[in-house]
């Protein structure tokens, strides 16, 4: 009995005293500066952040009279972006009769002046393939044939007008296109414009897609 147990705390001790001697393979790697940085949306309108700047301001205009308007749009951020475009109430302001050929009415010029808006994509200064034409009801329209295409309203119709997701996708970080104004007074309209004025606001809205989602 007694070798016996002399035996079992042979083992015991031997198991003690090896147990400690396996190891494993191991390795381990340390992932330092973990950090979260958000990026920016920065939408920029005639090479600044002051949309107060004037699309265009007409005077002294007379039926018969044409012409256009161009500012850039650009994504100055560092994130894509959507972008949305959108006009305010047209805004007419009659004379008043301050000539003796001045027909009191309302919203006289607003009427009878007519504006087409397009994005230049390429920046060419003029209508051409690629390009995004808005169309006053809030839909889009590509070229096809030219002048010819560009869809003209009165002023009036453009009330609230609005553009969702204009490039139908999003606008790059970088990015910069021209948005073109032409604009005209109908040369039949006559005395009754004489001194009245419509003015109007341009919204532009360069938002993240989910926004929308």
């Amino acid at each position: 009995m007694k070798r016996i147990l002399i035996a079992i705390m042979s083992i015991v001790l031997v198991a003690g005293l090896t147990g400690g001697a396996f190891a494993y393979f191991s390795d381990t790697e340390t992932s330092d500066v973990n950090t979260l940085a958000a990026g920016t949306l920065d939408l920029d309108w005639a090479g600044g952040d002051d949309l107060g700047t004037a699309y265009f301001a007409l005077t002294n205009k007379a039926p018969g009279e044409s012409g256009n308007a161009s500012q850039t749009i650009k994504n100055s951020g560092s994130l894509p972006g959507e972008l949305d475009i959108t006009i305010s109430a047209i805004t007419n302001t009659e004379s008043t009769g301050t000539t003796e050929y001045e027909g009191l009415g309302s919203g006289e010029l607003g009427a009878n002046a007519t504006l087409a808006l397009y994005v230049d994509v390429d920046e060419s200064g003029t209508w051409t393939t690629g390009d995004i034409g808005l169309d006053a009801n809030g839909t889009y329209y590509s070229y096809s044939a030219g002048d010819a295409d560009l869809q003209y309203d009165t002023f009036n119709t453009y009330d609230s007008a609005s553009w969702d997701n204009v490039y139908n996708g999003l606008m790059a970080a970088g990015a910069q296109d021209a948005v073109v104004a032409l604009w005209a007074i109908d040369g039949s309209v006559g005395n009754t414009i004489q001194g009245d004025s419509a003015s109007f606001t341009i919204t532009f809205t360069l938002e993240q897609a989910a926004v929308d989602a």
